[in-house]
């Protein structure tokens, strides 16, 4: 199956579970986007292109600061949820749609930003599109939570389960690899050529989890949703079984990273 089919295969299924993805996904830290605002010194006036938007976990804090911002997603039930969650912004506007077909403005943003979307976009055409819509000297703000998973005996035991449900490795995330992560998206930026001065900003943080709270994380991956029905009880009940065992929650930590460039 050719690489973008499938990447829009996969981000296609966030829409599939887009209550849960609300619930359970984590948000960004506040000083990321206190970074952003600084570092492009956007005046109240600003206007943001969002790409991506999800259900709005990473547009929520620009629009609680005032700022005018046009939402692309190209999921119907994702935007349902993000307008709801951004009823009280009338200055947020949504288009169901890819960046890849949005219909470009250009030149009309002071702002891109993409919270845990970029790497679904075709790059060839993604990083002109954004460099065309930004005014003079526009900015870009690209983040992602990165999952670092700690060698402790919970999260091997979870890691275990998830491993019998899966042929692969995405269970086994570490923090080599979580940095080589890092650099291929500072790659991208760079080898676009559109945007320079390119800062990378790295914010480390956690969240306590009770097993509802987990599972429903876990369940917004696409490998479980894979799963057959009698894999997901046998699977949920597992995890269950691991967090009572362990005191009934789980603290795990991210790794957001922020990549933040002018256009050129």
């Amino acid at each position: 199956m050719d690489l973008s089919v499938m990447n829009r295969k996969r981000s296609e299924s966030f829409n599939e579970v887009a209550e849960i993805y609300d619930a359970a996904r984590p948000s960004y830290p506040s000083q990321l986007i206190e970074d952003v605002i600084e570092m492009a010194n956007l005046p109240d006036s600003a206007s943001i292109l969002d790409i991506g938007t999800g259900t709005g976990k990473g547009t929520v804090p620009f629009a609680e600061k005032g700022y005018a911002i046009c939402c692309l997603e190209p999921g119907e039930r994702l935007i349902a949820i993000a307008s709801q969650n951004m009823r009280l912004y009338p200055k947020v506007t949504f288009e169901t749609v890819t960046l890849e077909d949005w219909n470009l403005r250009p030149r009309s943003f002071d702002l891109a930003i993409s919270a845990q979307a970029f790497h679904w976009v075709n790059r060839e055409k993604g990083y002109p599109k954004v460099a065309q819509a930004l005014k003079e000297k526009g900015y870009i703000a690209f983040f992602w939570n990165f999952s670092i998973l700690p060698d402790t005996s919970i999260f091997q035991a979870l890691k275990e389960t998830f491993q019998k449900y899966v042929c692969t490795t995405i269970y086994n995330a570490k923090p080599s690899s979580v940095e080589s992560l890092i650099k291929k998206r500072e790659n991208w930026i760079l080898n676009s050529f559109c945007f320079k001065n390119l800062v990378v900003k790295q914010y480390p943080w956690s969240i306590d989890y009770d097993a509802e709270r987990y599972l429903g994380l876990l369940k917004t991956q696409t490998a479980y949703q894979e799963f057959t029905e009698t894999e997901k009880q046998d699977f949920s009940d597992a995890i269950i079984q691991i967090l009572n065992a362990h005191g009934g929650y789980v603290n795990k930590p991210y790794l957001s990273v922020l990549f933040f460039a002018q256009k050129i």
